[in-house]
């Protein structure tokens, strides 16, 4: 009897634990779901505006060249996004846009389309960057003879 009674406590706790381990992982995506943001090029996004218009969302392509408009008194910031394909749309951001940000550079945009597809209020502005690092050149001179000094003075 004794021993019957060990076995029901073992499989209470293995259904408890169970339960608890379900409900975890239920809640976790449950909440990845809720708060994920998608990432759509500028065509993707103009074909589906009209169910993403309550969606936050991300879209990406290049900021056009002389399209930005800096207003800094303002603080805000309007320029077209392309996708270089001939998809293009219009975006607004309230706020000083990130150091890296300039004209013919790759971003993303995160914040919310407009029903018509062509225009983009964003929140966040997320600027892709090259991760080629080049040594900083002073007046154009290349600076790969200095580096190669250096190094073979310190292997000394």
């Amino acid at each position: 009897m004794h021993n019957s009674q060990n076995k029901e406590k073992k499989k209470k706790w293995v259904i408890g634990g169970l339960l608890i381990f379900l409900t975890v992982v239920f809640l976790s995506l449950y909440s990845i779901q809720n708060n994920s943001v998608y990432f759509y090029t500028p065509k993707e996004a103009q074909a589906k505006a009209a169910e993403l218009t309550e969606k936050e969302i991300r879209v990406g392509g290049m900021v056009k060249v002389n399209s930005v408009a800096w207003e800094p008194q303002k603080l805000s910031v309007k320029f077209t996004l392309s996708d270089l394909k001939g998809v293009e749309m219009q975006v607004s951001y309230k706020g000083a846009p990130p150091d890296m940000f300039k004209e013919g550079s790759g971003v993303v945009v995160e914040g919310y389309i407009k029903k018509d597809g062509k225009k983009f209020s964003a929140r966040n502005l997320l600027v892709k960057h090259s991760e080629e690092y080049r040594i900083p050149d002073e007046h154009g001179k290349d600076n790969h003879a200095l580096l190669q000094n250096s190094i073979i003075k310190n292997e000394k």
